[in-house]
């Protein structure tokens, strides 16, 4: 049986890529950026992609490959799906108006950028270069989400395009402004081909005193939908059990794995405490690289489990259905995940 390591027990974590050589397959992207780390200069990036297939990981290694030993002071990460926070609104509000004290045109008057971009954007690309890097490069995860404050974000591109390079991370490029997209080199990202995966999971699996089939990397490479976050963890649950790794183990451990993350969700929710909720379910997106569509199916599923009134039952569905729906007409997946599980933090106290 293969016991966890202790220095690093998340396998995840553990064979997690230190740079773009140790990326598993993607040849064809690693390449084309590694063409871009020898010239010392690109234009703005465009990552499409589908979900959880590492965009945001290859932009990561680029950044860090690309920017050398001036890569802490000069990069950042952001996340255009997840709302400011109470303080971040407040300074939002300061910095929208100008003080008639100030000196200029402007005194007096109120800014009229997006909150999101004034707090979180404008003043990391402000800033000017640190060290001997020749610009500073900003990721925008989920940018699809900034919605029609992306008019604001493509006038920051122009204005500092010259002191930081935007990386923008989708899965939707189709809710993208053209004038955005005709300002972005596009780099199509997608999911890891059988042979690639195969291969990494034989590496793991002698490193870690193995046994696995190539039939069942087969299995595992479908149940995990080739994201490989996922399958290292499934592959990890499952050494527990036994070091001979089984297609019955990897199904078994798979469902378990979905169940535990959903149950832990909703047994939160039910006791409503909605910020504790929020939190939990952007840690399980985040981490386990689920699309809002595959959280409401696995809601749904674990919800038919619970020993719920039948009336009950059905406004739970109902709500999940509702969101579900809404979520496919390209909106924000954040704020209706949010708003499912408030309605349920919610009914919860009439249960």
């Amino acid at each position: 049986m293969s016991s966890l390591s202790e220095e690093i027990p998340i396998w995840r974590v553990k064979y997690h890529p230190k740079n773009l050589d140790e990326v598993c397959g993607r040849e064809q992207v690693k390449n084309t950026l590694k063409s871009i780390i020898q010239q010392g200069n690109f234009p703005h990036l465009l990552f499409a992609g589908s979900h959880g297939i590492g965009k945001t990981m290859i932009a990561h290694l680029f950044s860090k490959e690309f920017l050398g030993e001036n890569y802490d002071a000069n990069f950042k990460l952001i996340y255009a799906n997840v709302p400011l926070n109470d303080e971040e609104r407040k300074q939002a509000r300061a910095d929208a108006y100008v003080s008639k004290s100030k000196i200029g045109s402007i005194a007096g008057r109120r800014i009229t950028t997006p909150a999101f971009i004034q707090v979180k954007v404008k003043p990391f690309v402000q800033l000017k270069v640190l060290g001997e890097a020749p610009f500073k490069i900003l990721v925008v995860k989920n940018f699809e989400a900034l919605g029609s404050n992306q008019q604001g974000f493509r006038r920051l591109m122009e204005i500092y395009g010259s002191n930081c390079r935007m990386i923008l991370i989708t899965t939707k490029i189709s809710s993208i402004i053209n004038p955005i997209i005709s300002r972005c080199q596009i780099i199509l990202v997608s999911r890891v081909k059988i042979e690639n995966f195969k291969g990494l999971i034989i590496d793991i699996a002698k490193k870690e005193s193995l046994r696995i089939s190539d039939e069942c990397i087969e299995i595992l490479y479908q149940i995990s939908e080739a994201k490989i976050s996922r399958a290292v963890d499934i592959l990890q649950l499952g050494s527990i059990s036994d070091n001979t790794i089984t297609k019955e183990i990897l199904y078994e451990t798979s469902q378990k794995f979905h169940n535990d993350l959903i149950r832990s969700l909703i047994v939160v929710a039910l006791k409503g405490d909605f910020p504790k909720t929020r939190d939990l379910a952007r840690k399980i997106l985040s981490n386990y690289k689920y699309s809002a569509h595959e959280l409401y199916k696995l809601l749904l599923i674990e919800i038919n489990k619970l020993p719920l009134s039948k009336f009950t039952r059905i406004k739970f569905i109902n709500m999940i259905a509702d969101s579900d729906f809404r979520s496919i007409g390209g909106l924000d997946k954040d704020i209706q995940i949010s708003a499912l599980l408030s309605k349920i933090c919610l009914f919860s106290e009439y249960m």
